[in-house]
């Protein structure tokens, strides 16, 4: 149990089955797709335009950094080869 006065007392706490995740959410499946797109990074870039324009929509950034072991989102390599899930696997894998 987390106490009231905790720094983690606010934070949601998910639930997988027998596993729990506070405060944080768990990671997503990123197994390779027949379907999966690559794009090649270059000068301009941003994680959110790059999701906009793959996802169809900015907010989805978060999944450009998981399918890509990206920690630091400002900060993308020139150059770098990004791997993205199709717009129907995001749908049906992860906000169906």
């Amino acid at each position: 149990m987390i106490g009231a006065d905790s720094r983690y007392a606010t934070c949601v706490l998910y639930v997988d089955g027998d596993q729990e995740f506070i405060g944080t959410r768990q990671r997503i499946d990123t197994t390779p797709q027949p379907d999966d797109v690559f794009h090649a990074v270059v000068k301009g870039d941003r994680i959110d335009l790059i999701a906009y324009r793959y996802l169809g929509r900015a907010e989805l950034w978060w999944i450009v950094c998981d399918y890509n072991d990206i920690f630091f989102p400002l900060d993308l390599e020139l150059g770098r080869m990004l791997r993205l899930p199709s717009e129907e696997q995001v749908e049906m894998r992860i906000l169906g």
